[in-house]
């Protein structure tokens, strides 16, 4: 199959790139800010050019402005996604594929509800609204360009490198640093992605060859884990255990109750648990996922 790819230079992208192009795939990157036409990367500005021959089957939008960007980038966002539409035209596609974020329904919670599709969408956070946005102008653009896509809401993916957040942590748990915790680690329930997950459902779309029906599906892990459990995983894959330092219960009481410290203990230990029902249904999850 011919893919277009965006963010190929990310953390996520640059490995993608690797493993559809070890499937047999031909990938040509689509860039923003970078051209090299021998490594079949583009800006979208050179896609019309007539030199450039490529018939994509998909096009898969993963490029970003930033996942912390500020509100005044929410447009800027919005606009990457439009290039991309812009460009089915140029590479003849009639198959979109938008990576998403489970920023559309909210943030953390101390409460535990389970999020599935037709959740109400409530972002509180940029990197969300500008994701709500891009949403919906994909269905719009879907209507009027008659093209089908696939929207995947995605939670942290788990990947270890030492710039995302959670390759921070494994760093931590890597070098035997003592983690303070609370024992409300060991019960929160927060969703992640195992990027073989993300691989076994695009390996089923690309096989496939096209996208029947435009549909929107969380895509994460069937099992929440808690936060303290995603620890003791990074130390099961390197044989080395945790170190984490259990603080009295009492003074997580006393900082919940600062307005500041409340959000920064609900990032760290609320709930955020998806449900992927609709994913397992469309795609026949193997069990281990």
């Amino acid at each position: 199959m011919n893919i277009a790819l965006t963010g190929s230079s990310g953390l996520i992208g640059s490995q993608l790139l690797l493993d559809l192009k070890n499937m047999g795939h031909n990938v040509l990157c689509i860039s923003s800010s970078c051209s090299s036409p021998k490594n079949n990367i583009f800006l979208y500005e050179e896609l019309g050019s007539k030199k450039i021959n490529f018939n994509a089957d998909f096009i898969m939008h993963l490029a970003t402005i930033n996942s912390d960007l500020e509100e005044s980038q929410l447009n800027l966002e919005v606009y990457l996604l439009k290039k991309a539409i812009d460009s089915m035209k140029t590479l003849n596609c009639k198959n979109f594929i938008f990576f998403s974020t489970i920023k559309v329904y909210g943030e953390n919670s101390f409460q535990h509800e389970l999020i599935d599709e037709n959740f109400p969408l409530n972002p509180m956070c940029s990197y969300g609204k500008a994701k709500v946005q891009c949403e919906r102008v994909l269905r719009e653009h879907s209507n009027e360009m008659k093209f089908n896509y696939l929207i995947f809401r995605m939670p942290p993916v788990l990947i270890n490198h030492p710039k995302s957040n959670l390759g921070k942590l494994f760093q931590l748990v890597e070098k035997g640093i003592p983690i303070p915790s609370f024992k409300v680690g060991d019960l929160n329930q927060r969703s992640f992605l195992n990027y073989d997950l993300l691989i076994y459902v695009l390996k089923i779309i690309v096989s496939k060859g096209s996208i029947s029906s435009s549909k929107v599906f969380n895509l994460s892990d069937t099992k929440a884990i808690s936060t303290n459990d995603l620890l003791k995983r990074f130390g099961n894959s390197i044989n080395k255990k945790p170190r984490i330092i259990y603080l009295p219960n009492f003074l997580f009481k006393a900082m919940i109750r600062v307005n500041r410290l409340q959000l920064i203990l609900c990032r760290l230990f609320g709930n955020f648990h998806l449900s992927n029902a609709g994913l397992k249904e469309a795609f026949k999850l193997p069990k281990h996922f």
